[in-house]
């Protein structure tokens, strides 16, 4: 059964603003440069097999690198013990994977799968990284399975280098990463790290501190201070509603250019008009992190035109 962590976490990696924020600030490969977030897209599970769509603690994703699908597989294990057997883990959810894929194209490969262990537990995580640590090495190398997963542990990162990486994913381990004493003194720096992020990913961040407070209070004990719900909530209202006014004054401003454009498009045609103003909205909101599905929605261009808006910018 799930835990509260497996699910707060999963709502939050649900979102693809989260699992770009995880990939670009705390995967150190160089491959991840070259990935077009433009095209990350959770995966529907309907293709998986029966046995794979009921494991809790997995999320998937594909992306396109240099015009290529890959998968991003994402395990989030929050056990308080550490499982030894890693990486054998990972390579048996990956084959499910691929036996999945089979059933559903006609390519020859399979695609890259990438995968990734988000780590939360109190212990130090120990177990091996390569599948060959997992076995006996009494055989040529060759013929044992070479293979090996990227690990995020959250634990180890020292909330100096999470108060540097200024999102709100940063902003979620360096609170788990804090006692419960410490969130109340250092909320400011919590708050600090989103002041820029966009609000659907502050409203979804919102969501998930007011629930993870509520999991305190069920196991406060002795002289520690739990700051209120309320108390964070206001912050996180104060945030919004910068962002807001941010947002209605902008719409404002690219009404007042669209209202222009209407009227050069008298002279030099409507339809050029009204598109000069949908395109500078939808250029704004791209410079504000809004997602490109959102930003094709609200201004009515089409999802490529989006893309090719954000490429340029």
């Amino acid at each position: 059964m799930a835990s509260e962590h497996d699910i707060r976490y999963k709502r939050l990696f649900s979102h693809p603003g989260y699992m770009e924020r995880l990939l670009t600030s705390f995967v150190n490969e160089d491959f991840v440069r070259n990935l077009d977030f433009s095209t990350l897209k959770k995966v529907d599970k309907s293709f998986i097999s029966e046995s794979f769509k009921k494991k809790e603690s997995d999320i998937i994703y594909t992306i396109q690198f240099k015009e290529k699908t890959i998968y991003i597989f994402l395990l989030l294990e929050f056990q308080s013990t550490v499982d030894k057997m890693m990486p054998v883990r990972f390579v048996r959810y990956i084959t499910e994977l691929y036996e999945s894929y089979q059933s559903i194209t006609e390519s020859k490969k399979l695609p890259s799968v990438f995968p990734i262990l988000l780590y939360n537990g109190d212990r130090k995580w120990t177990a091996p990284l390569q599948f060959t640590d997992c076995i006996e090495n009494t055989i040529p190398l060759k013929y044992i399975p070479q293979f090996q997963y990227f690990p995020v542990l959250e634990n180890e990162i020292p909330k100096e280098s999470l108060s540097k990486i200024k999102n709100a994913l940063s902003a979620v381990f360096y609170i788990e990463n804090s006692t419960v004493t410490e969130i109340g003194l250092e909320l400011d720096n919590f708050f600090e790290l989103i002041k820029n992020e966009n609000l659907e990913i502050v409203n979804l961040l919102s969501d998930w501190f007011n629930n993870y407070l509520k999991s305190l209070y069920n196991k406060k004990s002795g002289n520690d201070k739990i700051i209120s719900n309320l108390d964070v909530q206001r912050n996180f209202d104060s945030i919004m509603e910068v962002k807001n006014m941010f947002a209605t004054r902008t719409l404002e401003h690219d009404e007042k250019i669209l209202e222009q454009g209407i009227e050069q498009g008298i002279e030099q045609g409507i339809e050029q008009g009204i598109e000069q103003g949908l395109t500078a909205t939808a250029v704004k909101m791209l410079k504000e992190d809004a997602e490109i599905h959102f930003v094709s929605r609200v201004t009515g261009l089409s999802v490529e035109t989006v893309k090719k808006l954000k490429r340029e910018i």
